[in-house]
């Protein structure tokens, strides 16, 4: 599973204004998108012969860990994130004969994954850092076991600071960063101008900075 290197990338650079995006598109670089484009084919292939258990299979296989780890992120919680990542994929599968193909399947995804973070937390269910829990020993991949003291280290410090961060803006810039959405398709799914979200995850960025070299990780 990854980790969040792609938002640690993004605190690192530069503190310039965002560039302007054009038709939902951003004329820098954007994040890397997790769109698995071969599992997209495959899933649409067997919705349309009306196969939605084999559809299904394929979107868990692609992107059930994703969904899990944007989720515990999100919440904070694992027995939570479990169950939105059942939530989720429940929801999929009973909607999927009705997709409609305005997005890919993963920005669909994305976006039951969003609204179900979101009806966990109003539940009541605790939103800041778990103290009996371990982020990063909950999302690190048995590859990353070896991994070096240096790197654990910035990467508990960025789980951190990113769990300091309220809900909406963590959420955001997870859905930047981590899921590879563009402004336009978070402003979408949070029903706001992508230019109000564009603006409102390049001031996140210098916050998170400033809580990393608070905690010795950056200078």
């Amino acid at each position: 599973m990854e980790d969040v290197a792609s938002v640690g990338s993004a605190v690192t650079g530069s503190d310039d204004p965002p560039a302007p995006e054009t038709g939902g598109h951003a004329t820098r670089q954007r994040p890397g998108s997790r769109v698995d484009p071969a599992a997209e084919k495959a899933a649409l292939a067997a919705i349309q012969r009306d196969q939605r258990d084999e559809a299904l299979k394929i979107l868990m296989t692609a992107y059930g860990a994703a969904i899990t780890a944007f989720a515990l992120r999100v919440v904070r919680d694992p027995e939570a994130a479990k169950d939105i990542h059942q939530q989720v994929f429940l929801e999929v599968f009973q909607g999927i004969g009705k997709f409609e193909g305005r997005s890919s399947l993963w920005g669909w995804l994305c976006g039951i994954a969003y609204h179900r973070c979101l009806d966990e937390l109003r539940r009541g269910r605790r939103a800041g850092i778990a103290d009996d829990i371990d982020v990063w020993d909950m999302l690190a991949a048995p590859s990353d076991s070896m991994v070096d003291a240096d790197r654990v280290a910035k990467r508990r410090a960025l789980e951190d600071c990113l769990g300091k961060l309220p809900v909406a803006l963590r959420t955001q810039l997870l859905m930047r960063y981590f899921f590879g959405l563009s402004h336009s398709e978070i402003g979408q799914m949070v029903r706001e101008n992508h230019s109000t979200v564009q603006v409102r995850i390049s001031r996140i960025l210098p916050i998170l900075r400033n809580c990393l070299r608070g905690k010795g990780v950056l200078r």
